[in-house]
């Protein structure tokens, strides 16, 4: 799971590095300005989708390992 750690918080500065629109260059961006609501907009956001993958893989794990239960 720390691949996609490592992928998601690395989006942040391959973003902020070739200056590609999207959610890393919006949080650098707030982060430079100072800008606290946006920050905490794009962190929570963050988070929320991280939580979100992390469920599913659980569950699809579950689904293709007949050793592990739901429970």
């Amino acid at each position: 799971m720390h691949g996609l750690a490592g992928l998601l918080g690395g989006a942040f500065f391959h973003r902020n590095i070739f200056n590609w629109p999207g959610i890393g260059l919006l949080a650098i961006n707030s982060i430079l300005s100072l800008d606290f609501p946006m920050i905490q907009g794009t962190v929570l956001f963050t988070a929320v989708i991280f939580i979100i993958i992390n469920m599913l893989v659980d569950i699809v794990y579950a689904f293709l390992d007949p050793k592990v239960k739901l429970s």
